[in-house]
């Protein structure tokens, strides 16, 4: 009964802690990508004000870089009670087939998790052969009126990775054990996989590049364990997975979060080009897919002509992000024609699914030259409710803002774009607000409390040579800077802290936040934790 007890309690006090805190579980956050930390009140402009903001540890993990690939975005566990106690745990998956852990608070080792899975082939830009996942559990960091349709499933305590080898493992989040559930084969062997996603017990994992074959979404339907009523018993019954899969026919699915899911269990996602038997030829196309058999339910494609893709070098994409507007089910996605979209999750485009709720003008001019323009990353958005419940939406870009820069200076290399999505005869519409100061080819942001977390990643923006030759490795890192992170005002863009130099090298990943810390992984296998001295 122990081991049963253990892993109950765990769940309990998870479940628990979104009283007082919310997770971070995987890349934008949460499975509708938001990039919103719910009711985080740890960092604020008066701790900025104050100069409490200050970097709490930085963690060198014992991870080997395969390729662009290193340490995967950080996803935080709020409360767990394990053999060491009650303890916030860090998680981030290793390029050299691993997942680590450490303790949120300390920044010292929990555990380490080795898989038995090898690099292949010889690295590239694109294709790096290593672990490329972003790692992904359950969280409780939905929004108030709770997602993820068929009503509310206890979560299961585990971390989910996938191996170069294309093997998904389940690692308890106690201990890291990942041998008690069996992996089983997810994707084809060395895939790149961008961030997976998970919701009621299944998990969703995006192929792109063609690293190892198509492209397309694999989703593994789990079965629980049954476990027996007696400690060091054998299980009642064991895990099972069932896996299922969609493939695009072209690229894969945009952006470094692969899908985003839905209220109702919907997965929606952006396909560069490709072609499918229900929506045709891709386009920048938006599609929403039942979330167990993968089948097309609905699309949206935009009428403007998107610049070509090269095969060999990467193409600029940005996860759809989900929020609740007037009750419903609305996504913004954005285009590589520079523009954004607002979508009816219900009817993406309409009778004719060209129609979208809501297009922004030009804010990036697309690119011509491999020099990288576009709209990049995952996307943020928040409901003010002290300001009539203002929906905030913000975007990072690559190139310069098609807009005025405005009070925060010129931006000719990236910045973040500030929207306000406001209603006007009856529809919604964007009202752009503020441009950031200027940043290497930013992360997507992350807002929290009135403060944008901006990461200047310091990668080169440049996607290949201007007659279209690709980089090798060695020159991407050589022409990249070191990540820097900023704190922004949430309502003007402004400027209110940085970590300056304190990063010393650059990053290839999205941030990760949770409870007053601002994660940063970068390619030299270390995780910096920024925010406020606190007791907990």
């Amino acid at each position: 009964m122990r081991r049963k007890f253990l892993w109950s309690a765990c769940i309990a006090v998870t479940a628990c802690a979104s009283l007082w805190a919310a997770d971070w579980p995987s890349v934008g956050g949460n499975p509708q990508r938001d990039g919103w930390a719910r009711n985080d009140k740890y960092l604020s402009k008066d701790n900025i004000t104050k100069g409490q903001v200050k970097l709490l540890y930085k963690f060198k993990f014992p991870n080997t870089a395969v390729g662009l690939d290193a340490l995967s975005t950080p996803i935080d566990l709020t409360n767990l009670i394990g053999w060491a106690g009650f303890k916030e745990l860090l998680f981030v998956g290793g390029s050299s087939n691993a997942l680590y852990s450490i303790d949120s608070d300390l920044g010292e080792k929990y555990f380490e998790t080795k898989f038995d899975a090898k690099p292949s082939g010889t690295p590239s830009v694109l294709c790096s052969g290593g672990q490329s996942a972003s790692v992904v559990m359950p969280g409780n960091s939905m929004g108030r009126r709770g997602f993820g349709g068929g009503g509310f499933q206890r979560p299961q305590p585990y971390v989910w990775a996938v191996s170069s080898d294309g093997m998904l493992h389940a690692a308890r989040q106690q201990d890291g054990d990942a041998k008690y559930i069996a992996p089983v084969q997810f994707v084809p062997a060395g895939s790149k996989v961008s961030g997976l996603n998970t919701n009621n017990n299944v998990i969703y994992a995006s192929t792109v590049d063609g690293c190892a074959g198509p492209n397309g979404l694999y989703a593994a339907t789990l079965t629980p364990p049954v476990l027996p009523d007696m400690p060091d018993k054998p299980l009642v019954k064991p895990a099972e997975y069932a896996v299922t899969s969609f493939m695009t026919n072209g690229s894969g699915f945009s952006g470094p979060g692969g899908v985003t899911i839905g209220s109702k269990g919907m997965l929606y996602g952006m396909i560069a080009e490709g072609k499918g038997d229900v929506a045709g030829a891709y386009n920048d196309t938006v599609v929403a897919l039942d979330p167990k058999t993968l089948e097309v339910k609905d699309y949206f494609t935009p009428s403007s002509k998107m610049p070509a893709l090269k095969k060999g070098v990467a193409v600029a994409g940005v996860t759809p992000a989900l929020f609740q507007w007037k009750g419903k089910d609305v996504l913004v996605a954005g285009g590589r024609d520079g523009k954004l979209y607002l979508l009816d999750g219900d009817s993406l485009g309409g009778s004719d699914h060209k129609t979208p709720l809501a297009v922004s003008d030009v804010i990036v001019a697309p690119d011509t030259d491999f020099g990288g323009n576009g709209i990049y990353g995952t996307f943020a958005t928040w409901e003010d409710e002290a300001n009539s419940n203002a929906r905030w939406l913000y975007a990072s870009i690559r190139g310069a803002a098609a807009a005025k820069t405005g009070a925060n200076g010129p931006a000719p290399t990236g910045s973040i774009v500030a929207f306000k999505i406001e209603e006007k005869d009856g529809k919604p519409t964007f009202v752009q607000q503020w441009v950031s100061r200027d940043l290497i080819s930013p992360a997507g942001p992350v807002i929290s409390n009135g403060l944008v977390m901006a990461l200047s990643t310091g990668e080169t923006p440049r996607l290949a040579k201007k007659d279209g030759a690709a980089y090798s490795v060695a020159e991407v890192e050589k022409a990249s800077k070191s990540a820097t992170l900023y704190m922004l005002d949430a309502a003007t863009g402004k400027q209110l802290w940085s970590s300056g130099t304190q990063i010393t090298s650059f990053s290839h990943v999205e941030l990760g936040y949770a409870n007053g810390r601002a994660y940063v992984s970068t390619h030299d296998n270390t995780v910096y934790a920024f925010g406020v001295p606190t007791e907990r």
